[in-house]
């Protein structure tokens, strides 16, 4: 009889059946040792060696990844390579060894698992999942110091799924695309670097299932339906069959969806829909373009803030300016650092936040920490001259607070004209509508903000008092209950009435079976991850905006939520299942 997992993040979508093949990476065995004064020497020497070697094999793997993939992917270890020659990091290794007497091996397994552990308490999914990261760089070095031989899922010579606790992006990166149908992890989630080298490889991959490595061996036959988030150990001849039938079907649309790429974003009576990318970090820039966006809609600044120093202006100038100009002229929306000090590595010796979720967060934390703001919008505002840049602020409660950073904007606007900086004079600046209070008085922000951003995620979170990472209370957490309708339909009348430009960039955004009834509420401007684009503009391109503004009267006149979802999935049924 058949097993299914129905727990998991899908990474990369797609449908693959085949045998499974349980990959337990390399098992190090961390040597731990106390040596004597005059071995001091010897040890650091041990540890530069394993730390050029281990460069010298990322460089490696760059340089493969380049050729094969895209320079964007190879980018991806660039920031590995940084925190390699980040000298704060190798002097805490040389401190421990010195001061502990411990061995080069017992000192890196001791930093990362510190690094690890201060990662692990962040409920902020993007910082969490840098996790891997730091894990794949301390192996890498550990293994050189021991000269280990390391396996690898490029000498893979039979089509298999694999299953693994976790994938680094090296050995992600390195996998035999040819022989690799799939993976599937207990751990990691969306934005980990090995999701996203896996859309670039076009490996479908579902990840953070938390335990199905252990419920699979070697030669099991599985399939993996990254389009659902399931997967079915030891399938019957009748799933089998039913899933190749999924899996030619969702080829074919792939193919046929892809087609659409160039095609206009335009409903059936001529009304333009701009579909534009999320971006979580830069190497995402040529899946969003490949895709057919517009630009993207939402810049999220936070992984340059990772690391255990700030980023300083020039490397921030950097980052901005290499998305700005690769979609030139499209436009790119930059929203300002949006977590808390419990999530910027550089204050969490300093300030342990309680709650953050209604803490100091978001716009809270920058006006709180200026001088960390002003780096910020200075390189914001020079990379502005180098394309279409438009400057957002997340989380704004009150209209004190968009004031205040708005001038402080206009500050270091004469700072740079002073200096002869050069940057878009006539740069846009708008703000988030993530809570309650912003949709109440948006009437008031739109006299100051060029552009309103409805975050979804945090603003269902908040209206309905429902965290969305809680299991028990998962049920509740619904975008399409009645109030998160109306508050969005009186977003959306708000910014018409007052010429103000709406774009919504939750994951309510890139739900194809929404689409219709984003557009019905008054919604022109869909952000969104790469996935999901197509399948977005072909309903796009099938509706008209008349009927989806009457599917929105008929779910207007609803009053239980499961009422209105059964409405929503009925329509979109009808007209949709025949190309799903």
């Amino acid at each position: 009889m058949s097993k299914t997992i129905e727990k998991g993040i899908i990474a990369s979508p797609g449908i693959r059946i085949g045998k499974a093949y349980v990959y337990h990476g390399d098992t190090i065995l961390i040597q731990k040792y106390t040596i004597r004064e005059e071995d001091v020497t010897f040890e650091i020497s041990r540890l530069e060696s394993a730390i050029e070697k281990t460069k010298a094999e990322l460089k490696s793997i760059q340089e493969q990844i380049a050729e094969n993939l895209s320079r964007d992917m190879a980018d991806i270890f660039t920031s590995h390579i940084m925190v390699l020659e980040d000298p704060l990091l190798e002097e805490k290794y040389r401190k421990t060894i010195i001061e502990h007497r411990r061995n080069a091996e017992w000192a890196i397994n001791d930093i990362s698992l510190e690094l690890i552990n201060s990662l692990s308490s962040i409920k902020d999914d993007y910082l969490r999942d840098r996790i891997i990261d730091i894990s794949d760089i301390s192996k890498r070095i550990i293994s050189n110091l021991q000269k280990t031989e390391t396996s690898s899922l490029q000498d893979i010579t039979e089509e298999v799924i694999v299953f693994a606790q976790d994938l680094t992006p090296s050995e992600t990166a390195l996998m035999n695309k040819e022989r690799i149908l799939a993976f599937v992890t207990d751990r990691g989630g969306r934005t980990s670097h090995t999701a996203i080298m896996a859309r670039a490889l076009e490996i479908p991959a579902i990840v953070g299932t938390i335990n199905a490595t252990s419920m699979v061996k070697d030669g099991d036959t599985v399939i993996v339906d990254a389009i659902h988030g399931r997967i079915i150990i030891g399938p019957s001849r009748e799933e089998i069959s039913e899933y190749r039938r999924y899996e030619e079907e969702f080829e074919e649309l792939e193919l046929e969806l892809a087609k659409l790429t160039t095609l206009p974003s335009k409903t059936l009576d001529s009304e333009d829909i701009f579909i534009y990318g999320n971006i979580e970090i830069p190497d995402e820039m040529k899946i969003i373009k490949d895709h057919g966006a517009q630009g993207i809609g939402l810049f999220r600044s936070e992984f340059l803030f990772m690391d255990q120093s700030l980023p300083d202006e020039e490397k921030q100038f950097q980052e901005y300016r290499r998305v700005v100009e690769y979609f030139k002229p499209l436009p790119v929306t930059i929203r300002t650092i949006d977590v808390g000090a419990d999530k910027v590595y550089a204050y969490t010796n300093h300030y342990k936040e309680r709650n953050p979720f209604l803490g100091c967060r978001a716009i809270r934390f920058s006006l709180e920490n200026e001088d960390l703001f002003r780096i910020q919008l200075r390189a914001i505002l020079r990379a502005s001259a180098f394309g279409t840049l438009k400057l957002m602020f997340p989380m704004i409660t009150a209209i004190e607070e968009f004031k205040r950073a708005k001038n402080i904007t206009l500050e270091i606007m004469e700072d740079l004209r002073r200096e002869k900086i050069a940057f878009d004079e006539k740069i846009k600046i708008g703000l988030m509508i993530e809570v309650p209070s912003a949709v109440v008085y948006a009437d008031v922000l739109a006299k100051y903000a060029d552009f309103f951003s409805v975050g979804t995620n945090d603003l269902v979170q908040y209206l309905l008092a429902v965290d969305r990472i809680s299991e028990k209370i998962a049920y509740l957490y619904n975008p399409l209950n009645l109030s998160v309708l109306r508050f969005l339909k009186q977003v959306a009348d708000t910014a018409r009435n007052n010429s103000t430009q709406l774009s919504i960039c939750g994951e309510m955004a890139g739900e194809p079976q929404y689409t219709m009834v984003l557009l019905g509420l008054g919604f022109r401007h869909l952000s969104m991850s790469p996935v999901y684009m197509h399948q977005v503009k072909k309903i796009i391109r099938s509706v008209s905006i008349s009927e989806c503004e009457e599917l929105v009267q008929s779910l207007m006149a609803l009053e239980e939520t499961e009422d209105i979802e059964n409405l929503v999935r009925k329509k979109f049924k009808e007209k949709f299942e025949h190309s799903q």
